[in-house]
């Protein structure tokens, strides 16, 4: 996609370095396209912001925006010095129907985008994997636990079943984190009935101060 001098007297707009050029949640009405410079792309997860991508010349972003008219699901900061392009709606349809070669462009980011996002999410999610599974056990233990005598005992395999559909964790990962609780002290797996866990309740205001 060519961008005349003309064009970008227009439509561009500079960012300095460490700028945010967007924040998650707000209104949207354009994209943009990198003309120079790096832009990082970060997601919330807790209270930290963790950056999901890194863009650079001649890729766009903020794209999801003019497709669904949500308001953006991500903030975008200049990673150095940028001159980006923006693309409003109309000039967006207008170069959908055009412009192959922008469609052709946009079908492949799209597509890469969310295999990208992908990854980067299902690795924050293994990084943060015993945070994960001690709110999986808090929430199964209290649903489907046995309490007797001021702890919780839950059957390994059912939770193990249990949290797969719904955590976004492996098999592998999950053991993992239960084996980090276990060397904690935090839960107990008994000797003699290693298919089941003990969470005692002061397990649950012990994650709760955290």
């Amino acid at each position: 996609m060519k961008i005349s001098e003309d064009m970008v007297n227009k439509h561009g707009l500079r960012f300095k370095e460490s700028a945010v050029i967007f924040d998650e949640n707000e209104p949207a009405d354009q994209m943009y396209l990198i003309l120079s410079g790096k832009v990082g792309i970060h997601k919330k997860v807790k209270e930290a912001f963790k950056l999901l991508i890194e863009l650079k010349e001649g890729d766009m972003f903020g794209e999801m925006a003019l497709v669904d008219r949500k308001p953006r699901s991500a903030r975008a900061i200049a990673k150095t010095d940028v001159l980006l392009f923006a693309i409003t709606e109309s000039v967006f349809y207008n170069l959908i129907q055009t412009n192959p070669s922008f469609s052709l462009k946009m079908v492949k980011m799209l597509s890469s985008r969310l295999r990208e996002t992908n990854q980067t999410i299902a690795s924050l999610l293994k990084g943060d994997r015993k945070n994960i599974v001690t709110s999986a056990l808090i929430t199964f233990a209290q649903t489907r636990g046995e309490q007797e005598d001021g702890q919780y005992k839950v059957h390994l395999a059912a939770f193990m079943k249990w949290a797969i559909l719904r955590v976004g964790l492996e098999h592998t990962d999950l053991v993992s984190a239960i084996n980090l609780l276990v060397k904690d002290k935090l839960i107990e797996q008994p000797k003699n009935d290693p298919s089941h866990i003990l969470i005692r309740e002061t397990f649950f205001k012990y994650t709760l101060d955290q």
